[in-house]
């Protein structure tokens, strides 16, 4: 039986992937001591296969290729609105941070590379090992790819290896014994961190009597309320009038004008000095004409339609007084723009609803249909984009390769949203599907082809190679935190967060949101990720043409 199916493995490429993603992804589920591999167990149970059997054991090399584009585009597209919106806010030192703590780990290879003799292609590696960036190393493994002979082309992905469970482990350690260190209070750095992002959590429904003089006479859309003082108002309630008034753009403001709203605490008590008191703790109750919903954004048409614009699309008068995107609030402004797997909340008049739900989306309707004519076309530009050659100092190019161009051009289109007719984004439960097995294959297919190589580096060099990724990993996370800390002022929050991101390792952002007790770490994360990740997948490819 054992020989039947070793000759099963051997002589079919399908059912040789699936047996090492399979085993890889129960691995990785098992945790010793909180401690886990997870999908990066799937590259190890792949040096596996390929230590036992090189000639048989070998996926093609179209596995790896395949998944690293999947990977790496539907990163983009999910970073992509996430990152420019932050980037206009903080994007300077999201930038320094992204492109200078790399830098410094890139530098830490090159110098380990140079004392252990281990070669451009193995310290390159280690780098991205330790700073566990699958693109990065996807890009050096292209870099090389057809440059040199199969075992030194292998280089990148042993000491990647090598380094990879370090590069986690040595990851969290670091910012356990920073927070502690810190003693910092959670709760007031989480206030900071919110307030510095612009997003909102647990968001407050009140209602406001008009005061101010100034303002009467005015349209809601001139007071411009949602800029000034981050509150989404949704009804007025006014004398003399029997039912609760839409807020819509057009509307004027009157004297003794009952402005019912949600916002944050600090945004409330903005628009208390604008507008006028509070009248009491309102519970967002609705009177018999207005009502509201709770959507998902599924139609294709509404994805990329800014706020502004609702209106217009349903025919009809509402108001997004919510909307929570990957796990994070966000406060609705006029210029926000909606996305596929948006949860919103929409205010409009009760008979209107059935029509604002039948033009957003049907949240009974399958949440993980997915265009793939416009997934199609966004991947070939990827790949167009990293085929253009850079040009480097002394004669010499580059390119962002087949790991950078996919990530440049998901971020655009994850952005743009839509163009037209063709609607780039793609419902969160398909991102997530793609994501993994595109991070899937390219692991299983790397392992398999680098396994030989693997072990013979290994018995001559694994205990040092071992501890020069941990202690450039080390190194790397504990200047990143001073960074945030002493140069930038971040708070611990976004600095736990900062860190995560610069790595791109999804563990230690969960530990960040565990240890802290809140999911704002996301922000800093989503914001830095997308620059670490283009300045590795440039190092490596730097630090593999040394």
């Amino acid at each position: 039986m054992l020989a039947g199916l070793y000759d099963l493995l051997a002589s079919s490429p399908v059912a040789l992937l699936f047996a090492v993603i399979g085993l890889g992804w129960f691995l990785g589920a098992v945790r010793l001591r909180g401690f886990s591999l997870g999908v990066a167990a799937v590259l190890f149970v792949g040096l596996v296969f390929g230590a036992v059997d090189p000639r048989h054991f070998v996926l093609p090399e179209f596995v790896y290729l395949l998944g690293l584009i999947l990977f790496v585009y539907i990163i983009g597209l999910q970073s992509g609105p996430m990152f420019f919106n932050l980037f206009r806010r903080q994007g300077l030192r999201f930038t320094l941070a992204g492109t200078l703590i790399p830098a410094v780990a890139a530098v830490g290879a090159a110098v380990a590379g140079l004392v252990l003799a281990t070669g451009a292609p193995v310290a390159t590696g280690l780098f991205c090992g330790a700073l566990t960036n699958t693109p990065a190393l996807a890009a050096a493994i292209e870099r090389l790819r057809g440059v040199l002979a199969a075992g030194a082309a292998d280089g990148p992905t042993v000491g990647y290896s090598i380094a990879y469970p370090l590069g986690v482990v040595g990851l969290i350690l670091v910012m356990q014994v920073a927070t502690r260190i810190a003693r910092v209070d959670f709760k007031e750095e989480d206030r900071r961190a919110r307030a510095a992002s612009g997003l909102g959590d647990d968001l407050l429904s009140r209602e406001l009597r008009l005061a101010n003089p100034q303002l009467v006479g005015k349209s809601f859309e001139e007071a411009r309320f949602a800029e000034l003082t981050g509150m989404v108002f949704t009804r007025v309630k006014r004398r003399g009038e029997g039912e609760e008034i839409l807020v819509t753009p057009e509307l004027p403001l009157q004297a003794d004008d009952v402005l019912v709203g949600v916002g944050p605490p600090d945004a409330i008590e903005r628009a208390v000095l604008l507008i006028g008191p509070l009248v009491g703790e309102h519970r967002e109750r609705f009177g018999s004409d207005i009502a509201h919903r709770d959507l998902v954004v599924l139609q294709r048409k509404v994805a990329g339609t800014k706020l502004s614009e609702l209106s217009a699309a349903c025919g009809c008068p509402v108001v997004v007084s919510r909307i929570r995107r990957g796990g994070i609030a966000i406060t609705p402004e006029a210029d926000t723009t909606l996305e596929l797997g948006d949860h919103i909340r929409a205010v409009a008049h009760a008979r209107d609803l059935d029509r604002v739900s039948q033009v957003v989306g049907d949240p009974l309707r399958d949440l993980t249909e997915t265009d793939f004519m416009s997934f199609s076309f966004g991947l070939i530009l990827g790949v167009f984009l990293g085929t253009f050659p850079i040009p480097l100092p002394g004669g010499q190019t580059m390119s962002l390769g087949l790991a950078g161009g996919p990530l440049v051009v998901g971020l655009i289109l994850g952005r743009l949203g839509r163009t037209g007719p063709i609607v780039w984004t793609m419902p969160a439960n398909a991102s997530l599907t793609l994501r993994q097995l595109g991070i899937l294959l390219f692991l299983a297919g790397v392992g398999t082809r680098a396994g030989a190589t693997f072990v013979a580096t290994f018995e001559k060099q694994g205990l040092p190679l071992l501890l020069a990724g941990g202690l450039i990993t080390v190194l790397s996370a504990t200047a990143a935190i001073l960074l945030s800390r002493r140069v930038f002022g971040f708070d611990m929050i976004t600095t736990l967060g900062l860190v995560a991101g610069i790595h791109t390792q999804p563990a230690a952002l969960s530990f960040a949101n565990t240890h802290t007790g809140s999911e704002t770490p996301n922000v800093a994360y989503a914001a830095v990720y997308p620059v670490a990740t283009i300045s590795k997948i440039i190092l490596a490819q730097i630090l593999a043409g040394l």
